[in-house]
């Protein structure tokens, strides 16, 4: 008695899931494989709330074809049955995921194997989006080789004056040109990191 209550109760969630977000949440990722297409912030949210309006939709749609076709004379019912439904809205589903794969809506199957893997095509905000970033890291670099240029002439300014003065004052700029050789460490390694980060971004 117990399984087959439980049984009844995972054939209604199937049947909830399959008419009221499964194939219309497909078709969103069909239409829609970018990430943050939709919305850049809410995008998850939004493909949610759209699938289930197209799932009621091709719900609908598809019992519309079934009824299309009459009355079957083996059994004497009209096509809009339980199974034939389910049917075509696992077809449909099915349709709609190799459709979105094939956009690049599922990127993570590429775990599963190599071969899977598809990549999502640019849209224009992407092209402009990566010319500010681009913009932006190149401003960066400037920045850096500046600083780096301040902090070398602090060091040999430092270095000179130490030579210059008594034992008490040595102290002081020894200590100040010890602080700017390691600002110059830290803005060596961040020039690094960008321009080894840009490299791979325009080279691969």
């Amino acid at each position: 008695m117990f399984h087959e209550a439980t049984l009844a109760t995972l054939q209604v969630v199937g049947a909830l899931i399959l008419i009221f977000f499964l194939p219309g949440y497909l078709l969103v990722n069909a239409l829609y494989p970018r990430k943050g297409e939709l919305d850049r912030e809410y995008d998850t949210l939004y493909r949610i709330t759209l699938g289930i309006v197209l799932s009621i939709a091709v719900t609908v749609l598809w019992s519309f074809l079934l009824n299309s076709f009459g009355v079957n004379p083996v059994t004497g019912l009209g096509y809009v049955l339980g199974p034939n439904v389910a049917a075509g809205l696992l077809g449909l589903s099915a349709l709609f995921f190799v459709i979105g794969w094939w956009r690049g809506a599922y990127p993570r199957m590429a775990k599963l194997h190599p071969s899977l893997a598809r990549a999502a095509p640019p849209s224009p905000s992407d092209f402009w989006a990566n010319e500010d970033k681009d913009h932006k890291t190149v401003l960066r670099l400037q920045e850096l080789a500046t600083e780096r240029e301040r902090l070398r002439r602090q060091i040999r300014d430092a270095e000179r004056r130490m030579q210059l003065h008594s034992a008490d004052a040595r102290a002081h700029y020894e200590a100040k040109r010890d602080k700017a050789r390691a600002d110059l460490k830290a803005v060596e390694a961040e020039l690094r990191k960008l321009e080894e980060a840009r490299a791979a971004e325009l080279y691969g």
